[in-house]
């Protein structure tokens, strides 16, 4: 039985929420200015994206592959439709099951990979001897991360943002008449009033809200305490969050305006990699708008 050579970074469950009336996609890229329309599976996919070609003899090189479909991604789709249906009725392993995806979903995707290999090869060059420093100045030397090291920025950072996630408050935001919630190839994203975007602010940040559509339609944010209730600056660091178990707080009902899924649009479109997607090009159309 063979393999299959397209991993998705970003699910195709999920963006299937995002498909127009006959089911396409329409896509924007940020590299070459162009729009097209296609299927859920041809789009936010990489040939052998989680291929481990380094494992050890007996251990399956596409085990993460195989690990996301079959456990992870579906029991997060489940608790998701039920953050949607009925956000009363989420039990602890349900709260468990998407903070895991969503830490997960945050940091796969390659925006984070070659943010993470940018800052290892800063990091090597701080550290080198002048002489090694100088050549990589003027070009006759390069410094090289290999793509393993994709697989430690995501085994070093698995379980440091969940605490963070949990702490914070919960609303499922709903798009208004003629408003729709764009999704990108970075869909967990990080917005601070204090950080223009592109730039994304850390998640210790009182200010930082995490942005995750959950369909065309409805939008998670998620808001430290301190900063919703407006105790705080945005740029204020918090300390690290308690390794216990919370409750979250999870409210809806909140309906947008088409200029309020406009703004987010915008932010979610900037803190992409390349690709953003939503049901209508309209819709991308309007985040080529400046932000206002």
């Amino acid at each position: 039985m063979s393999e299959p050579k397209k991993h998705h970074f970003v699910p195709r469950w999920y963006l299937q929420r995002f498909v127009d009336a006959k089911g396409y996609l329409n896509v924007y890229d940020r590299e070459t200015e162009t729009f097209r329309t296609q299927k859920p599976e041809k789009v936010m996919a990489i040939n052998n994206y989680y291929r481990q070609l380094w494992a050890p003899v007996g251990i399956d090189p596409n085990v993460l592959e195989k690990s996301l479909g079959n456990t992870l991604e579906n029991d997060a789709k489940s608790a998701i439709n039920l953050l949607l249906s009925a956000p009363a009725t989420l039990d602890d392993q349900h709260v468990a099951d998407i903070l895991s995806f969503l830490e997960l979903q945050r940091i796969r995707v390659p925006r984070q990979a070659a943010h993470a290999m940018e800052l290892m090869r800063k990091t090597i060059f701080r550290n080198a001897p002048s002489d090694v420093q100088n050549a990589v100045l003027t070009g006759s030397l390069q410094i090289a991360v290999k793509d393993a090291f994709r697989f430690d920025y995501m085994r070093m950072l698995v379980g440091s943002l969940n605490w963070w996630f949990g702490r914070m408050r919960w609303e499922v935001i709903e798009a208004g008449h003629g408003a729709t919630f764009v999704t990108t190839d970075s869909p967990v994203s990080f917005f601070n009033v204090d950080f223009v975007p592109p730039a994304e602010a850390g998640i210790a940040l009182a200010g930082t809200m995490v942005f995750y559509p959950l369909d065309s339609r409805h939008l998670l944010i998620m808001r430290h305490p301190e900063y919703f209730s407006k105790k705080v600056e945005a740029s204020k660091l918090l300390p690290d969050p308690e390794t216990k178990d919370g409750h979250i707080e999870v409210t809806s009902g909140a309906v947008w305006t088409v200029e309020q899924v406009n703004r987010v649009n915008w932010t979610m479109w900037q803190l992409s990699g390349r690709i953003v997607v939503s049901p209508t090009r309209e819709n991308l159309e309007k985040c080529l708008e400046p932000n206002k």
